[in-house]
């Protein structure tokens, strides 16, 4: 079976999940842009670009008229590699509405079809007032949410997706809320197959073991602990706001925040002005697996503030307790309120000191839900597990159509 994926770039989070994927059996083979497209991928994502098990092929790309990246040899590639399936993902699935040329190729070489999305911020068919509650910002916390010609665009992409998805064979999706999304659109529930994403779980696993049995990197304390780039959606300054709260009642607290950005000037800044000098620790941007999984298991509680996902399954695997908010809807199955987290409410800075303060009184509390944290990354969502979703997608998808 040869799958040919459509993607702004390859993370380094998504690598070894492709491997794994090829591993059980699947000829992957990776389509991204010739140069690295930061409006797909993200400004300050860390890419790879390293030999792998998977095939990558390059495309030249434009900007259509819509906006949005074009891969301009993806027609050549898939008529090259005559894949049984190509997976195609935001923007790259607009390619399919607007080029006659790309459908009629996918058709002709009996290719299927594969929609993957998260899909997090996608409304109900139908729903424009979706963006009411569920307000949407860019990275800079700029709303984008607002004008006519957002509602516009809101509006014709909700009629190229019901388009797409009619002619879909199936859809991979990130996290669980494509159940309640997707049949909106007009897709069967058979066609929804809900992977959850990951990190190399393989690999935070194995180095846990090594970072147990090191000695401690750090002194002592309850630290609370983020990480992620430091830009204003991750809303580290509201984690800031919310520590300076209930840190006088913990003297041994520490915040400790892991990343660069460039609003990292802006929340030193903040730190000095609220006195918390000596007990807001800036880390900066740390990769070695090792030094990062020390960070993690010398730390009490990991908060997700704002936008992020992945970080939860890398601090779960350490046994840590989360506290959350609205992230990319992957949190949703991941964190189970009172169980192995709380969610406090979205902005609201007195629900988040709330939440860590619970946390910090009630060490029992951390213990057992750190417990189940590191239970469901080892027997739910991991590495193997996401990728044998994938496989059996793409199997069912082929299976089903030719019985």
């Amino acid at each position: 079976m040869k799958v040919v994926f459509t993607m702004g770039g390859i993370t380094h989070y998504l690598s070894p999940l492709l491997d794994n994927i090829v591993r059980k059996g699947v000829d992957v083979v990776m389509v991204i842009p010739s140069v690295k497209d930061n409006r797909t991928i993200g400004k300050g994502v860390k890419l790879i670009n390293s030999e792998a098990l998977y095939q990558v092929r390059y495309s030249e790309v434009k900007q259509g008229w819509h906006g949005k990246t074009i891969l301009t040899d993806l027609k050549m590639i898939l008529d090259e590699e005559k894949p049984d399936i190509v997976v195609l993902g935001w923007p790259y699935f607009l390619q399919y509405f607007f080029d006659r040329q790309l459908r009629l190729l996918i058709k002709k070489n009996n290719i299927k079809l594969v929609i993957r999305e998260i899909p997090f911020q996608v409304p109900p068919f139908g729903h424009l007032d979706y963006f009411k509650e569920n307000p949407v910002y860019d990275e800079n916390m700029v709303l984008q949410s607002r004008g006519m010609s957002f509602f516009i665009r809101a509006l014709c992409t909700m009629y190229i997706r019901k388009f797409v998805y009619k002619h879909a064979d199936a859809t991979i999706n990130y996290a669980s809320c494509a159940y309640d999304i997707l049949p909106s659109y007009g897709v069967n529930r058979d066609k929804i197959f809900v992977t959850y994403n990951t990190s190399d779980t393989e690999s935070l696993l194995r180095q846990r073991e090594a970072v147990l049995s090191a000695p401690p990197l750090l002194e002592k304390k309850q630290r609370i602990l983020h990480i992620g780039r430091l830009v204003k959606w991750k809303r580290v300054d509201l984690l800031i706001d919310a520590y300076a709260k209930i840190y006088s009642d913990f003297p041994n607290s520490e915040l400790t925040i892991i990343g660069n950005g460039p609003e990292k000037e802006n929340l030193q800044s903040q730190v000095e002005r609220l006195g918390l000098k000596g007990r807001v620790a800036f880390a900066g941007a740390i990769y070695d697996p090792f030094t990062l999984g020390q960070y993690m298991h010398e730390s009490s509680i990991y908060v997700l503030a704002g936008m992020g996902g992945l970080s939860i399954n890398e601090a779960m695997c350490y046994s840590l307790p989360v506290i959350c908010s609205v992230c990319d809807g992957t949190e949703k199955d991941l964190v189970q309120d009172g169980v192995n987290g709380y969610y406090f409410e979205n902005g609201n800075v007195d629900s988040l000191a709330k939440c860590i303060e619970y946390l910090l009184r009630n060490p029992q509390i951390m213990k057992a839900f750190g417990d189940v944290s590191l239970k469901k990354i080892q027997e739910e969502i991991n590495l193997d597990t996401v990728s044998s979703r994938f496989v059996e997608a793409f199997e069912k998808t082929l299976f089903s159509l030719k019985k």
